[in-house]
């Protein structure tokens, strides 16, 4: 059982697993393999046609009913979800419907909202411009999230998409205490993950955890790839992140995934026959 252990290392924290309304995955299986948490998902998915509403209610409810937290929500993403958006009707559109779901989300008694903060390609001449108007939009949601109860994880995000480093994630959020962030590991190639985390992981609210092959995101199992995961394990003890290692790879088996968390457990302390790259 990998579900949440005591003590100040990476054995801390409760592992999850991301999960979409269209997997055929059952919560059962999830919990079984020591998981402790799941992501809700439904990209792709229109949440505010009552069909695809009451799958997200069925989902939680069997989270709930196998003994698994539903730690986050992620908050859908793409052109009609971006925040850096230069048509101000899109922006506030988007606000309206980040608002929508923020009020599912305290409706099902969920923390935290995962939200990409762009949309991509982002021309090198449009990047500070849209750099501000994200800000902007951010902070506005911000408030809406503190009204909701629902702490809004701003994702860090890859290629050209806003977000890409820390000095970017830095001024998304910075003036805004309500707004936390997402590391997703397998997206940061300007600095290495483990750097990332040392200069924002107060601000560090959730994860997802993967990795890649140092070019683009893979979302591979840890150890597939070249992240220097103890170092990652290190910074975010350093940091003091309490929340969940939330698991975002593709095709996820949970039992995979347990036996992987026991790996980067045993690569944390130093033990001989870990499976995993350091």
């Amino acid at each position: 059982m990998v579900q949440q252990h005591a003590g100040g290392g990476s054995e801390r924290w409760m592992t999850g697993t991301s999960t979409s309304i269209a997997s055929t995955l059952e919560m059962n299986e999830i919990r079984a393999a020591g998981l402790g948490a799941i992501e809700l998902t439904w990209q792709k998915m229109n949440i505010f046609d009552p069909e695809i509403k009451a799958r997200c209610d069925a989902k939680i409810a069997a989270a709930r009913a196998a003994g698994l937290e539903v730690w986050s929500v992620h908050i859908p993403y793409g052109t009609d979800w971006d925040p850096s958006s230069l048509d101000p009707e899109v922006r506030k559109d988007v606000v309206d419907k980040v608002k929508r779901v923020l009020g599912y989300a305290q409706e099902w008694g969920v923390g935290r909202a995962v939200f990409h903060p762009s949309w991509e390609p982002i021309a090198p001449e449009d990047r500070a411009r849209r750099l501000q108007i994200c800000k902007e939009t951010l902070s506005v949601l911000a408030e809406e999230s503190v009204k909701y109860g629902v702490r809004l994880a701003v994702e860090c995000l890859p290629r050209t998409c806003l977000g890409n480093c820390a000095d970017e994630m830095e001024y998304l959020v910075g003036d805004a205490p309500a707004l936390g962030i997402c590391c997703d590991v397998n997206h940061l190639f300007k600095e290495t993950p483990d750097r990332f985390i040392e200069r924002l992981g107060s601000r560090i609210v959730t994860t997802h955890i993967s990795d890649n092959d140092g070019n683009d995101e893979k979302h591979w199992l840890p150890g597939d790839g070249v992240i220097g995961w103890r170092a990652v394990l290190d910074a975010l003890v350093q940091a003091g992140y309490d929340g969940a290692f939330m698991y975002e790879v593709r095709n996820p088996d949970p039992r995979v995934l347990a036996d992987n968390r026991e790996a980067l457990n045993k690569l944390y302390r130093g033990e001989a026959g870990a499976l995993l790259k350091g």
